[in-house]
């Protein structure tokens, strides 16, 4: 009679292999690894991701798969996920392939195992930062701090943070300018962990909130210059906590009440902030002359986009200085940031061109609408589209002196252009127009600057005759990897394929920025759609996850756009994929990726499956799959022009 003894398994699954007799001979089953990487540095807080997978003398409806003592589903392909506990510090992933075999033992049948193979991947999991504890009396220094030193001038706020023990009193100064800066004590700070934020459910455990954060803040006065001072933090323990053990002596306490006597005794610490401030440089202001062909200038350090696509030769004013980045009055109150390496200093005394526009003039042409401004230097500019009809041009440092507007009298697009100075050095210029904004384009020549507003393509409901440009996201970085070790770029390139098929069925002229496993540079993909005059633009991408977000529950399609323009095709696109492949729907994004942001066009960027996840990445493979995401996308167009053509019409 066969006895089973399940505790074995559990035993082995949990590593306890010596305690049944395992025969660790030469393996021939290939255990691999893909993710993560032995020493990887995995940014997780509790849990994270471990796939690869198991071929050769592999059996995935009996063998065993066992990490950390858990037992791990192992595709038919081979291909296995796991989302398991980590603890900070040095983390080992123990990855064993086991086997059940049959041992005659006194005439009855035991099951034992047979270690098959066998992975240990060491991970350093980062420590999480931690609160003080209460009954000390510690500066840990500066708070979230800027990347190097600043400048600032006047009416500027400084921000002052720095960590210390909760619970206690902590005050600021700037030698030579002031003693005392007050601070206060900030609401438990939650550790920023964007992953988890973007792409998961958004939870991050109170475990990790940070107490004693104290912040502060100085406004710069007019008459104050400081160069390269560096902030003190203060702090010190509250009045009742001012205590110090003091033994009396016996000549002033009864032996019988000789006690420890408590006298007030201040405690305090003090400690300088890893940078420097500048108040009032004599060097600032001085302007500044873009390099870079297209510059992009932002709300504040590595922050947002302020504005996209500033031409080289664009002029502005510095102010202030956060580390490698030059903070940019553009008008009475706008501000922008250009990084340091983007920009070049012009001799002192230069000052940023001033322009006051007297004339604007529209040229209308068959398949667009040329808008001309001319000016007396490149100017900053920044565009907003406010719905479907309306935009926005902004012009920065120019001053309205408009007495004339002249329009084509065929014009069509443009029914109305009405411009506003909304503040001194900001002029506005709105457009509202007969149709939905298509797509735009921005450039100077010489000192005139133009916008050119791209009309729909002709008989826009149909596919026939469009030009569409298919982007196979990645080439010779390899992107995401599943699995069984298919590459993202792999992946994206069969379904671009299959989607050019669709296409061309429908008589599209379809443009491929690759159709092979040739290497095209990111910012080149835009360049080849604009060259291509290109109606719509589709990348194609297949997805994976940040460290520490469980792909469980956290997985399924999404769309991405950028510009307001193009939310229709992401949201129809999307929709059809979700129809067509059942899959969860992982979200309508608006999202900055370096090929949505061309303005020409509509583009969005699709995420068709999760590379990471065995059931996905086998399906990925297949031609089957493959045309149905290149069916859905197709319909998805189809549904995007059809809407139009009815909105429009």
């Amino acid at each position: 009679m066969k006895i089973i003894l399940p505790v074995l398994l559990l035993l082995a699954c949990c590593g306890l292999l010596s305690a049944v007799g395992i025969d660790a001979g030469e393996p021939e089953t290939r255990l691999v690894v893909i993710y993560p990487k032995p020493d990887q540095l995995v940014s997780a807080i509790d849990s994270t991701f471990i796939f690869g997978n198991v071929q050769g003398d592999y059996n995935c409806k009996h063998d065993c798969l066992s990490i950390n003592g858990q037992t791990i589903k192992v595709h038919s392909d081979g291909g296995f996920l796991a989302f398991l506990p980590v603890t900070p510090g040095k983390f080992e992933f123990q990855v064993r392939v086991l086997r059940v075999v049959d041992t005659e033992l006194s005439g009855s049948t035991l099951e034992r195992f047979q270690l098959l193979a066998e992975q240990i991947i060491p991970v350093i999991i980062p420590e999480p930062d931690k609160s003080l504890a209460d009954d000390t009396l510690q500066i840990l220094g500066d708070y979230r701090p800027p990347s190097g030193d600043l400048t600032l001038t006047t009416g500027d706020v400084l921000h002052i943070r720095f960590q210390g023990t909760p619970g206690l009193f902590a005050w600021a100064a700037i030698p030579g300018l002031i003693d005392s800066i007050p601070m206060s004590e900030m609401e438990p700070r939650q550790q920023s962990y964007w992953g988890e934020a973007v792409f998961g459910a958004g939870a991050v455990p109170d475990s990790v909130l940070i107490r004693g954060v104290y912040s502060g803040r100085y406004v710069v006065p007019e008459s104050v210059s400081v160069i390269d001072a560096r902030i003190i933090y203060n702090l010190a323990t509250p009045p009742h906590q001012y205590i110090r053990p003091l033994i009396a002596t016996p000549s002033e306490v009864p032996e019988d009440q000789r006690l420890i006597k408590l006298v007030a005794m201040p405690q305090g610490l003090a400690q300088a902030s890893s940078y420097r401030v500048s108040f009032n440089n004599p060097r600032f202001p001085f302007t500044v002359r873009f390099i870079d062909s297209t510059q992009t200038v932002r709300h504040g350090p590595r922050l947002g986009y302020f504005s996209i696509y500033q031409p080289q030769g664009v002029e502005a004013l510095v102010v202030g200085q956060n580390a490698d980045w030059y903070r940019l009055k553009l008008s009475h109150s706008q501000y922008a940031w250009a990084h340091t390496g983007s920009v070049m200093p012009l001799p002192e005394g230069v000052l940023p061109p001033a322009s006051k526009l007297t004339a604007i003039r529209l040229h209308s042409f068959e398949d667009h609408v040329l808008i001309e401004f001319p000016l007396a230097g490149k100017h900053p500019f920044r565009i907003y589209e406010d719905s479907r009809r309306v935009l926005r041009l902004q012009l920065f440092g120019v001053t309205t002196n408009t007495d004339w507007i002249r329009y084509d009298s065929n014009e069509s697009l443009v029914e109305l252009a009405t411009w506003s100075q909304i503040e001194d050095g900001l002029y506005e210029l709105k457009l509202t127009l007969s149709t939905d904004l298509w797509g735009y384009d921005t450039y100077y020549e010489g000192n005139t600057f133009y916008l050119k507003l791209n009309k729909p393509p002709e008989r826009t409901k149909y596919l026939w005759g469009k030009t569409i440009v298919i982007d196979p996201g990645h080439s010779s970085d390899a992107g995401a990897i599943g699995p069984t070790g298919l590459t993202e770029a792999e992946a994206n390139l069969m379904i671009a394929l299959a989607l050019r098929r669709e296409l061309e069925k429908r008589h599209v002229k379809v443009v491929m920025t690759r159709d092979d496993m040739s290497h095209v540079a990111l910012y080149d993909r835009p360049i080849i759609a604009k060259l291509a005059n290109a109606d719509l633009f589709v990348s194609v991408h297949n997805n994976a996850l940040p460290d520490g977000v469980n792909p469980f529950s956290n997985h399924g399609v999404s769309t991405y756009y950028y510009h307001p323009h193009s939310i229709d095709l992401a949201r129809l696109i999307q929709s059809e994929l979700l129809r067509a492949t059942g899959m969860p729907d992982f979200g309508l994004y608006h999202g900055n990726l370096a090929v949505n942001r061309p303005t020409q066009y509509p583009a969005v960027l699709v995420e068709c499956a999760f590379m990471m996840i065995p059931e996905q990445e086998a399906l990925l493979k297949t031609s089957r799959f493959q045309n149905k995401l290149a069916q859905a996308i197709t319909r998805g167009i189809e549904d995007f022009l059809r809407q139009y053509d009815e909105r429009n019409h």
